[in-house]
């Protein structure tokens, strides 16, 4: 399996599901020049934001600073590149891929990657230390090697998940197992041949090793996953550990009652994305 491992370093983009497409294409076109806001019609979609992300840090553009985000991608493309980067966007034509529970349900994979945005930003805004916009777009494509499984080896990925089940393992353990590497390691390899800033690829390096936390972003995502979890909403398949949150905030400098304070206005957050994914949050 590692020449599967080599072979993803050419993969050019991530497919989108199509009801997520057809939400996007539905918002472009009816849209005013007035009202039209690339990133908020995009914004909960991994696979667009990557592929949007991918082409603002090519060397085509040369840009000095590294594209961590996606407004400061759209920034610097603009709409009309952005709108052209969609329509290339590749259709997942496999949402459901079985309504088998030990295979990866991809509707919730896609409401799990907007949740976890919606509330990077939220802790960001409140911690105050914190670009909200790169905390957003580091929780939205957390996930991209999980997502390049399931879009490119789906019956593996769900071997991995059911070797996961019976044994009483990990999914990452599993995926190592059935895959010879696990999506960590397939998010770095992507990650690193895009040519994405350290802010964003320092996600997986820790996870990967266990060697602690490389940023604050890191961080941020790493809770934010931690309390979609706790908030019952589905689709974190690489689950943290409950140990964790303690030093999660330990790391952060937020007390439990700092937390638990702003928590209502995190579950705000959360249900913003969860309405903003339409067709994702049944």
């Amino acid at each position: 399996m590692n020449t599967s491992l080599e072979w993803l370093r050419s993969v050019k983009s991530l497919p989108s599901p199509p009801e997520q497409i057809d939400h996007v294409l539905v918002a472009i076109g009816s849209s005013s020049s007035e009202d039209y806001n690339i990133v908020e019609i995009i914004q909960y979609d991994p696979s667009m934001a990557l592929s949007v992300l991918k082409v603002a840090n090519s060397p085509l553009y040369g840009y000095s600073t590294k594209i961590s985000s996606l407004q400061q991608a759209a920034d610097l493309l603009g709409t009309g590149a952005i709108k052209d980067i969609i329509l290339r966007t590749p259709i997942l034509e496999r949402l459901t891929l079985d309504q088998n529970k030990s295979l990866i349900d991809l509707k919730s994979l896609w409401l799990h990657c907007g949740l976890t945005a919606a509330i990077s930003a939220g802790l960001a805004r409140l911690m105050g230390d914190l670009e909200s916009d790169i905390c957003f777009t580091a929780g939205l494509i957390h996930d991209v090697g999980l997502i390049a499984l399931a879009a490119y080896h789906p019956h593996d990925l769900a071997a991995a998940l059911e070797t996961s089940h019976a044994e009483n393992i990990s999914l990452i353990d599993a995926e190592k197992k059935v895959f010879g590497f696990n999506s960590y390691n397939v998010s770095i390899t992507l990650i690193t041949a895009w040519n994405f800033p350290v802010a964003l690829s320092n996600l997986y390096k820790t996870e990967d090793n266990n060697s602690g936390l490389a940023s604050k972003v890191c961080a941020v995502v790493a809770l934010s996953k931690l309390l979609s979890k706790e908030w019952g909403y589905p689709g974190c398949y690489h689950h943290p550990s409950e140990r964790d949150r303690e030093k999660l905030l330990q790391y952060l400098e937020i007390s439990s009652n700092d937390l638990s304070g702003w928590e209502p206005h995190l579950k705000k957050e959360a249900l913003l994305a969860v309405n903003g994914l339409k067709g994702f949050n049944t």
